[in-house]
């Protein structure tokens, strides 16, 4: 295991380094018309996922890949052990309107080829706007690497926190803040957002808009938020990290039912609109799944 996970950082500072170079030429957030995915593809979203696996198969990495632009992708045709999800660019519709914007490369493996959540043994995730790599590996924690020193330090567990209306809880697409047409069903992932989550929080705690996942999910192990309402939508390529690095710091991964993410099967979604939550601790995990669920008269 330790061989795929040191690979994969890796691939990730590859991505990193490619999206630095696009941003600083002003190019990262150009259309390009390559992608398969659903989305309006970026020369960030292309490049950034090109990067990964043209530096895995350098490696010879044994890993089955589902990226959104590339489609599947093995590596290691005969023998793969390892099942990996890639999203090049999480955010992309942020991107366009602002290439300044926080957004990233999403990457997470799993040691099975037809996963369950806990399967998941790595996630990492790139922001180049913030100049860092965070990564988790299973039973080992979280960890950032600060660019250009190359920095690297462990984070430390979430604190156990009540729930309180000085929660903060970002909410994904609770937000106008992004370009039209760039990300497939954004409104319909909005009109859900507000009527299922945000319009059930209002007023109960301090709610945060965002359309990226990989910001998001670095702000909750941060702790700079307490928890993160995600979108589960057009193939769940962002769940599996997220689960992850919460997993890892001590938090709790959920539906909005609140049953736990952990045996459940990943497997592409489609457009079928749901969502997850993902807390800093099982107290605000549970009223938060409390309010969601009340039904008012």
């Amino acid at each position: 295991m330790t061989d795929i996970i040191s690979t994969a950082i890796d691939s990730l500072k590859e991505a990193y380094l490619t999206q630095r170079k696009l941003f600083e030429a002003g190019t990262i957030a150009e259309l390009v018309s390559v992608g398969r995915g659903e989305d309006k593809a970026t020369r960030g979203d292309w490049e950034s996922e090109a990067a990964i696996i043209e530096f895995l198969k350098s490696q010879y990495a044994p890993i089955t890949l589902f990226s959104e632009e590339h489609g599947t992708t093995s590596l290691e045709n005969n023998h793969p052990k390892y099942f990996g999800i890639l999203d090049g660019i999480d955010g992309s519709s942020a991107l366009v309107k602002n290439p300044a914007s926080r957004c990233g490369t999403m990457l997470t493996i799993a040691d099975s080829l037809t996963p369950t959540y806990d399967d998941f043994i790595f996630a990492g995730i790139t922001e180049y706007a913030t100049n860092r790599i965070v990564y988790g590996i299973k039973g080992e924690g979280v960890f950032e690497i600060a660019f250009p020193e190359m920095r690297k330090k462990q984070l430390l567990p979430f604190l156990q926190k009540p729930f309180s209306s000085e929660c903060i809880i970002k909410v994904d697409c609770y937000t106008s803040d992004y370009a039209p047409d760039i990300t497939a069903g954004m409104d319909d992932f909005k009109r859900f957002m507000n009527q299922h989550v945000a319009e059930k929080l209002i007023g109960k705690a301090k709610l945060e808009g965002a359309v990226s996942s990989a910001a998001m999910c670095l702000d909750l192990v941060a702790g700079n938020v307490d928890a993160v309402a995600q979108v589960v939508a057009k193939g769940v390529f962002e769940p599996p990290a997220m689960y992850v690095l919460t997993k890892e710091l001590g938090g709790v991964a959920t539906d909005l039912q609140g049953n736990d993410l952990r045996y459940k099967t990943w497997k592409p979604v489609g457009m079928n609109i749901n969502a997850a939550l993902f807390s800093s601790s099982s107290a605000i995990n549970a009223e938060l799944i409390k309010l969601i669920n009340h039904k008012y008269s």
